[in-house]
């Protein structure tokens, strides 16, 4: 390692002493003569190569995670530190926020030189914390990426505005990912894996950031690695494209980009070569062909420079510069998805409590008419766990790097769990209650519309208290309830119980509260006997051989299962091998080889759960390496089917997938899923053709996608929307069969190998368990699909029985926050950050422009539009409690409320 350091702190000393001193000529083949000839007549001949020095590394690619930010340290930035101490020509790029953190946990004395190097604009950092997989995190995860990116940036630096977005390796982009960018004041990306060029990226509500591939980010170190007339011509190549469609303004310097992004593991003969190739490119004056003729060249000087100037340049000395708008579906899904089921599951859960934990945490400021108890430090770190993890699972080490990872999911989630739990306790303490009309129980919402859904809350008894429970409203109507799991004594009084019911009308960023009474009535005998058919209000199904054979909509009047080969609920295997990061077009398929499914066998039907809530049929078969345990509940009030699946016992055998089948009765389709800040289309949302380098498949053709809540299914007039608690879903025939209709697949898991090629197997032995909810509906996802699919995954809280505060002022029922258009959804309410205020943010459904007013519980005197993280930009007007806003087309929109001292 000390001598890697040597010998790039030897190169690079060499490179900033080799100022123009003397002639270089080159003896070439006539192709070369040819394209050196044509380059010394471009735009670029008088311009420059503007040279953006950095690494890309993930957090750990190379190695453990220990070990690559000791590598980073000690053979990256220390010794570029040292050059742009000595060398006021040098200038260098860190891709990321957290690379800098750990730079300065090691070396704090360097925080000062870093603000100074950032100042002189010799020194660019990233805007985001890590470079992450796009669609893997849900709305608000994506936006933090800036909060503890650029926001610690600025707050840290002394201002330091950063405004470029590195994310180099991975192959995918989410729809609204242009506009959290501009929202957030970044106005340029560096990606790969992409066709070469400079274009402009935009979202649906038509921002737009300047984006630039190299087509692979290691395309000039390969330049690098050749010999000095192969790697002159390849530059060379490159100019003649930079004058094609680019630097055509003659008042403006031409400039084109090259990016050094190399790693210590990889042959350094390349990175030994830079000044060499430097100094024989910046100095060659003639070359000589194959026939001896002689040419004078004229080409673009190399210069050291930060990638934001050029992104600044080629936009001044361009008319136009191409764009590109739409979902790039991410071709790496397989990889962090299904193959890290645990990670994934607390990632996930914790996306939808950490934002749900804020917005009461906020509403409790609010009440209390102070910000002193709201958990600032402990929102912070847990905000840093949920977005720590980068793209960069497995490699070499990737044992322990997977291990972190999961661990800080599993940080991020138990902190939102404990964070929301003493919110809503809190909160539930400050309602005046009646105790004559029982125990009350109070059902918080943490969505912006008023809802209807299913409680569960445990409840433990005093001993020879109850033997059952009655349920009322706070206006005395009886409620239907249900008891699960009881454990009762051997007279049957009840020593606790899961209660179930459904809470009706629960209103917006809000709360309803309800009372339990205690009965000395003992619980109904409960029904356990299974027919093959089941009727509600609004389904007649049949129970199959490894699912439900059928499920008929009763207000629909339509079959919704097509049973040909697959049911409802049916959970099969076949064999999915994977493939290495960067050597695939397309996502990889499963073959049928080891195929099984549950329906290959004889289902022996059980009913586990039957009242007046919902009832619940379960089945437990075992399949190739593993058991399959399935759950299916039909709520007797309420137009929802849950199924709750599990992969029991799996051996670990390497390469089985394990997904669940809905097959619909719809052939004619169109398939639409939620992604942060909005919905894709399927066909019709993505970036048009293929996004080319190696990648030739076009992106509407990819399969299969991440989605954030939801998956929808729409034709033949009915829709079904399926809930997801996995991020990986497909929708088209995995069997190669030819099979008939519209078939959603969750994929549960897979055991797979890391795509680094030392790296670990992932086998994922053990328990796993899955949870999903489907409803049907009118065709297309507004609103019953949107809406139902955030209310599967984002649940009503319960509180049981509460401590009541001597100054408890709230009512029995209140809303929040509530918004007049069904089209806008609330991503975030939270303490404003760095003062006293509160934060919303919010984004618009339709392709339409709206007029929105926000009903706000509090009275503020200030308010004001701001950017992605809270900076000023616009003020605002209220009325009142209220607060109208002008929404653009597709818009992610960020207010502050402020009251003034």
């Amino acid at each position: 390692m000390r001598q890697y350091h040597q010998i790039l702190f030897n190169i690079l000393f060499i490179v900033f002493c080799f100022n123009a001193t003397g002639q270089e000529r080159l003896e070439v083949d006539n192709e070369t003569f040819d394209i050196l000839k044509k380059a010394s007549e471009s735009a670029l001949a008088n311009g420059s190569i503007l040279l953006s020095l950095t690494t890309h590394q993930d957090l750990a690619w190379a190695d453990e995670i220990s070990k690559c930010v000791i590598w980073r340290d000690e053979q990256w930035i220390s010794p570029f530190m040292e050059r742009l101490e000595k060398e006021r020509g040098f200038e260098m790029d860190i891709e990321q926020t957290s690379i800098i953190q750990e730079y300065i946990e090691r070396h704090p004395e360097k925080k000062q030189e870093i603000t100074k190097r950032l100042k002189e604009g010799r020194m660019l950092i990233g805007s985001t914390y890590t470079q992450p997989y796009e669609e893997m995190y849900f709305s608000e995860s994506l936006a933090r990426q800036f909060y503890l990116g650029k926001l610690w940036l600025k707050n840290e630096f002394d201002g330091y505005n950063a405004t470029s977005y590195y994310n180099s390796d991975v192959p995918g982009r989410s729809l609204q990912m242009p506009q959290l960018m501009a929202k957030a004041g970044v106005d340029n990306m560096f990606i790969s894996r992409h066709e070469r060029g400079v274009f402009d990226w935009l979202s649906p509500d038509g921002s737009a950031v300047t984006t630039y591939s190299p087509g692979h980010y290691i395309d000039f170190y390969n330049i690098l690695g050749k010999e000095n007339d192969e790697a002159v011509k390849e530059l060379a190549k490159q100019v003649l494209v930079w004058t094609d469609g680019y630097n055509d303004i003659e008042s403006e310097e031409a400039v084109m980009p090259a990016v050094l992004n190399f790693e210590p593991i990889w042959d350094m003969g390349p990175v030994e070569n830079l000044d060499p190739f430097l100094t024989l490119w910046n100095n060659l004056t003639e070359v000589e062909n194959e026939d001896g003729e002689i040419l004078n060249v004229q080409l673009p000087a190399i210069r050291f420079s930060t990638l934001d100037k050029f992104f600044k340049q080629i936009r001044k000395s361009s008319k136009e510069i191409p764009s590109i708008m739409g979902e790039r579906p991410n071709v790496w899904i397989y990889i962090h998805g299904p193959s890290h089921h645990w990670a994934m599951d607390h990632s996930r859960k914790a996306d939808i409590l950490l934002p749900a934990a804020e917005k009461f945490a906020t509403v409790n400021a609010l009440v209390d008419g102070s910000y002193s108890k709201y958990p600032i430090d402990l929102f912070w770190q847990a905000w840093e766990s949920k977005i720590y993890p980068d793209h960069g699972w497995g490699g070499k080490g990737g044992v322990s790097t997977d291990n972190i990872f999961l661990q800080r999911f599993a940080d991020a989630h138990e902190k939102s769990k404990q964070l929301l739990g003493k919110e809503i306790e809190t909160l539930a303490s400050k309602v005046k209650i009646s105790e004559d009309k029982g125990i009350p129980v109070m059902v918080f919402n943490s969505l912006n519309w008023n809802r209807t859904s299913p409680v569960v809350c445990k409840m433990n008894f005093d001993p020879q208290s109850a033997k059952s429970v009655k349920l009322f409203s706070k206006e005395g109507k009886e409620v239907a309830v249900q008891l699960e799991n009881v454990k009762a004594d051997k007279d049957g009084f009840l020593k606790s119980a899961e209660i179930n019911f459904i809470a009706e009308d629960v209103p917006s960023v809000g709360f309803d509260t309800y009372y339990i009474q205690p009965s000395k009535q003992g619980l109904d005998e409960v029904d356990k006997t299974v027919e093959s058919t089941f009727e509600n209000d609004f389904f007649v199904a049949e129970l199959g051989n490894g699912g439900i054979s059928s499920m008929f909509d009763k207000q629909l009047n339509k079959e919704l299962i097509n049973s040909e080969f697959f049911k409802a609920g049916e959970i099969f295997t076949m064999k999915s091998e994977g493939n290495g990061a960067g050597e695939f077009d397309a996502v990889q398929q499963p073959t049928m080889e080891g195929f099984d499914k549950t329906g290959n066998y004889q289902t022996k039907w059980e009913i586990i759960a039957n009242g007046k809530v919902f009832k619940t049929f379960k089945f437990r078969q075992p399949i190739r390496n593993s058991v399959a345990e399935v759950e299916v509940t039909f709520y007797n009030q309420i137009k929802k089917v849950d199924f709750d699946v599990a992969v029991k016992n799996f051996d670990g055998t390497m390469y089985r997938e394990y997904r669940m089948a809905l097959p619909l009765k719809m052939e004619n389709n169109t398939v639409s899923y939620e992604v942060p800040y909005g919905v894709v289309e399927v066909g019709k949302d993505e970036m048009p053709g293929a996004a080319g380098e190696r990648y030739y498949t076009p992106c509407n053709e990819l399969h299969p996608r991440g989605i954030e809540n939801w998956i929808n299914a729409s034709g033949d007039g009915f829709g079904v929307t399926l809930a997801s608690s996995v991020v990986g879903m497909d929708y088209l025939d995995p069997t190669g069969n030819g099979l008939k209709g519209t078939i959603l697949q969750p994929i549960l898991l897979a055991s797979r190998k890391s795509c680094h090629w030392e790296g670990n197997e992932y086998h994922q032995t053990g328990h796993h368990h899955f949870n999903f909810s489907i409803t049907s509906h009118d065709e297309g996802w507004k609103h019953t699909g949107l809406r139902f699919g955030k209310e599967s995954n984002e649940p009503v809280f319960a509180v049981v029985a509460p401590i009541q505060y001597a100054d408890a002022s709230l009512n029995e029922s209140e809303c929040f926050l509530k918004v007049d258009n069904d089209n806008i959804i609330v991503t975030a309410m939270k303490k404003a950050e760095n003062e006293e205020g509160v934060a919303i943010r919010f984004y618009n459904l339709e392709d339409n422009d709206l007029k929105v007013k926000f009903q706000l519980f509090d009275k503020f005197n200030q308010a004001y539009r701001t950017n992605l993280i809270e900076e000023v930009e616009a003020e605002l007007k209220l009325k009142g409690k209220d607060l109208e806003l002008n929404v653009g087309k597709f818009e992610i929109g960020t207010v502050k409320l402020k009251k003034s001292k």
